[in-house]
């Protein structure tokens, strides 16, 4: 039987696993459902069609599930919008997690597994963590920003709305950028700083793909145009799958991507018309 607190408050269209818990005071509003061994802690907001994984833990304090922040959005209980969250997530105390502006599961907010979101960082409506992200405290994320896998972000750091975060990446604490940031990139001091070599290392990549790496980044910090930094990576750094990852991402990348030189926005490689508006 789920072990709730007789002073919590909870909506008759939740779900709750046999063996969830929910702490004191805690509110869930909603047809939110939570999975087997998840634990909500005390004082929590819980709304929405938001649907938690297995061993989850939240709070105390924390607000999931909540409205979009977005001027344009419209409630309506027979179009829900979503938030998904994965297995092993951990959302600690004053984290805000959104759900998505447009209805269905397939557009909804997703936190991938085995995340951490800290004390008060916030995870707007739209945006996508893969498995293994990392938030520390008071990290603040617009709306639609995709975050790659195993990626962490420094306490206090903000990315503006549609940013591109890849995968392995580092962002020092307090960064606050509005381009790309590409695979296994460090950010710090307002540009890429390089490649995360410590988080390339422990993620067991072999030594040939982490010196690929570092070439990649020794070239595109040699070229300040994105599209000559491109064809020198194609030319002079071996033709792995973790350099193709990088090439693809910066070529597709529509905002360009944080620039390796003080002051410098590194631009997309080809001019493409953003049709959506930033206040989506």
């Amino acid at each position: 039987m789920s072990a709730i607190h007789p002073t919590a408050i909870i909506d008759p269209r939740a779900q709750l696993a046999p063996d969830a818990s929910v702490g004191a005071y805690t509110i869930i509003k909603g047809p939110v459902t939570i999975g087997p061994a998840s634990q909500i802690g005390e004082h929590c907001v819980l709304q929405g069609a938001t649907v938690i994984g297995r061993n989850c833990k939240i709070g105390p304090a924390a607000y999931v599930g909540m409205d979009p922040q977005h001027l344009k959005f419209v409630a309506d209980e027979a179009n829900p919008t979503y938030l998904m969250i994965g297995d092993d997530v951990h959302i600690r105390e004053s984290a805000r997690l959104h759900r998505s502006t447009k209805p269905g599961r397939e557009h909804a907010t997703r936190i991938g597994d085995r995340c951490f979101i800290m004390g008060a960082a916030h995870v707007a409506h739209d945006c996508v963590l893969a498995d293994d992200v990392v938030l520390a405290d008071a990290v603040l994320l617009g709306g639609h920003c995709q975050i790659g896998p195993k990626t962490f972000m420094g306490g206090g750091a903000k990315a503006h709305q549609f940013v591109r975060i890849g995968r392995l990446c580092i962002i020092a604490g307090n960064e606050g950028f509005g381009s790309d940031v590409p695979p296994f990139a460090a950010v710090r001091y307002g540009r890429l700083k390089g490649y995360n070599a410590i988080g390339c290392r422990r993620a067991g990549m072999s030594r040939e793909a982490i010196t690929a790496i570092r070439g990649v980044y020794q070239r595109l910090r040699a070229h300040r145009v994105t599209s000559t930094a491109l064809a020198a990576i194609r030319a002079e750094v071996p033709d792995l799958p973790e350099v193709r990852e990088i090439v693809e991402f910066i070529r597709t990348s529509r905002r360009g991507i944080v620039s390796p030189h003080h002051g410098v926005q590194q631009a997309a490689p080809v001019d493409t018309d953003d049709a959506e508006s930033l206040d989506d």
